[in-house]
């Protein structure tokens, strides 16, 4: 038996399309509704659909990211006495079998703290949803538009390898992505869950960081896949922002970088939003 924790901000249709789609699942015990101050109601919804009393709903009084707000959900279920809890987002479809095979590998491996799967992304088709945990050098690389093409282009590789491998049943990996992955409660609640630091991207970083630190492992599964249904969008000089101030998270908390790495990045970052906004103002011209 697990939980599903989903973080809700203004994705009402795309979140009760995937809660409806998971009271299907044999073996799920509680979906968690995690609604981040947005203006979305799930009141009369749940009336229509909890006749078993599986949904719980959370609507909290601030918006305070990604991590904070699915951390809410895992604290729950932890607290009701879940051993192992899901993180999906909204724009995600995951089958029953997907699901009933991380949930097992879980249990039978108790020193995996996080397991996902493949994933493709809507039409675009095969995507990433594993990569190393960045060093200093990558940090740098990634406050800037080509710095992060470049290390596209390094994960190119990592996806082709997923999706043509037919003979391994999982690799052991040090980062999945955020948008859907299993995990040993018992684990998360012995590191602290997610990193609040943190509003929007590099946790699964952090996360991934800090399970190795402490003895565990994270691994994703070959033999099933989901559907993350994501829209790309520019990012802007304030979302960038907020990516940048994340990635610092990470490098002061866990690479403990020097004071001197702090100015390189810090000049990196000033380097980063000036094309961001270069970047934004010109593609928003020609649109």
């Amino acid at each position: 038996m697990y939980g599903i924790v989903i973080l809700n901000y203004n994705s009402y249709n795309l979140t009760t399309k995937l809660v409806l789609h998971l009271l299907t699942f044999k073996d799920v015990s509680k979906i968690v509704i995690v609604d981040n101050n947005s203006k979305d109601d799930f009141t009369d919804f749940i009336l229509k659909n909890n006749t078993d009393n599986k949904i719980k709903y959370f609507k909290l009084k601030n918006n305070s990211g990604y991590a904070a707000g699915n951390n809410v959900g895992l604290r729950y279920l932890y607290n009701e006495g879940f051993k192992i809890g899901f993180i999906a987002n909204p724009d995600v479809f995951v089958s029953n079998d997907a699901v009933d095979k991380i949930y097992n590998f879980l249990i039978k491996n108790s020193n995996y703290g996080v397991v996902s799967c493949k994933r493709t992304i809507g039409k675009l088709g095969v995507t990433g949803q594993y990569w190393d945990l960045p060093t200093f050098k990558d940090c740098l690389l990634e406050s800037i538009y080509f710095g992060r093409k470049k290390q596209d282009l390094k994960y190119k590789g990592y996806f082709e390898r997923v999706w043509n491998d037919k003979t391994s049943r999982y690799y052991d990996v040090e980062v999945v992505g955020g948008a859907f992955f299993g995990c040993n409660l018992d684990i998360l609640n012995s590191i602290g869950y997610l990193n609040e630091k943190t509003f929007l991207w590099y946790e699964e970083n952090i996360l991934g960081y800090n399970l190795k630190k402490n003895g565990y492992k994270e691994a994703i599964l070959l033999d099933c896949s989901y559907i993350h249904n994501h829209v790309r969008k520019r990012r802007g000089t304030n979302k960038h922002s907020i990516y940048l101030e994340s990635k610092k998270v990470y490098c002061y908390d866990c690479l403990q970088i020097s004071k001197w790495q702090k100015i390189l990045l810090e000049v990196f970052d000033v380097c980063g939003l000036v094309e961001s906004k270069f970047i934004y103002i010109f593609a928003s011209f020609l649109k």
